[in-house]
C-alpha cells in the first residue's frame, strides 16, 4: 500500500528541526549540571541523552540517577541563560527558512515543541520564522498534560488547526518526537540534517517509528508533490 502523502497540516518541531539549538542548550545543560556539582557531564553526553527531552524530565532523571537535589531554580536559570545566549547565536537549520516558505502557501502549518515556550518564541523570533510560525500556531508542552514521547502535544495542535492525525505529517529530529508523532497516528519525517553522526540517528529514529528519513529540509517540497 503506497503511503499517504496528502496532508493538509506540517508540524514542525522547533530546536534541532527549524531552529539550530541544539548545541547551545546542551552546552547550558552541561554548565548548569557542572554548578549543581555534578561535572562528570560534558555538552556531548547531554545532547546524547537529553536532546528534545522535557527539562522537568531531566531533572528527575537526574535526581533519581544521583540521589541529589538540583537546585530549585534550574528551570528558571536554564530559561535565562537560554535568554541570553540566543541573542548571540543562533541560526536556522540548512534551508529551513526557503521550506518553510514553500510550503506554507500550500498546507497549514504550526509547532509542536518540548521546549520551554519564551525560548521556542524567542528562537523563531530571532530568525525571523515567527512571520510563519505566530504565537497561536506555536504548540509548546506546558499547553498539554504530558509532552513527547506522549502524543498529547501533537493530537492538541492538529485539533487547535483543524486537521485530523491521519491527515497530519510530523518533522522531528529527536527520539521522543518521532515517538510522539507515531503515536498520534500521524505521518512522521525523521530529520538527521543536525544531528552529530547522521547514521546512527537515522537508526534511531526509524526504530523509534519515523516513516521516512531526511538528511536535508529541501527534500521535503518534493515529497508532498
Amino acid at each position: 500500500m503506497g503511503m499517504n502523502t496528502n496532508f493538509d497540516l506540517i508540524i514542525f518541531d522547533c530546536d534541532g528541526t527549524l531552529v539550530d539549538t541544539e548545541p547551545l542548550y546542551a552546552g547550558i545543560t552541561c554548565d548548569l549540571l557542572h554548578e549543581n556539582g555534578l561535572t562528570q557531564y560534558t555538552p556531548e553526553s547531554c545532547f546524547a541523552e537529553f536532546h528534545g527531552t522535557a527539562w522537568s524530565h531531566i531533572r528527575k532523571t537526574l535526581e533519581d540517577r544521583h540521589q541529589t537535589k538540583l537546585c530549585d531554580d534550574i528551570i528558571e536559570r536554564y530559561i535565562h541563560v537560554s535568554r541570553e545566549r540566543m541573542k548571540l547565536s543562533l541560526q536556522t537549520i540548512q534551508d529551513a527558512m526557503d521550506v518553510v516558505t514553500d510550503v506554507h502557501g500550500t498546507h497549514d502549518i504550526c509547532v509542536g515543541s518540548n521546549g520551554e515556550r519564551y525560548n521556542v518564541l524567542q528562537s523563531l523570533s530571532i530568525t525571523g520564522l515567527d512571520k510563519y510560525f505566530p504565537e497561536e500556531k506555536v504548540f509548546t508542552k506546558i499547553q498539554v498534560e504530558r509532552p513527547k514521547p506522549h502524543p498529547d502535544l501533537f493530537l492538541y495542535a492538529a485539533t487547535q488547526m483543524g486537521h485530523a492525525p491521519e491527515r497530519t505529517l510530523v518533522i522531528e529530529d529527536s527520539i521522543s518526537g518521532v515517538k510522539a508523532g507515531a503515536a498520534a497516528g500521524m505521518h512522521v519525517i525523521g530529520f538527521t540534517g543536525s544531528a552529530p553522526d547522521p547514521e546512527a540517528a537515522e537508526q534511531k529514529l526509524r526504530d523509534a517509528g519515523a516513516h521516512t528519513i531526511m538528511q536535508q529540509l529541501i527534500h521535503i517540497p518534493d515529497y508532498l508533490k
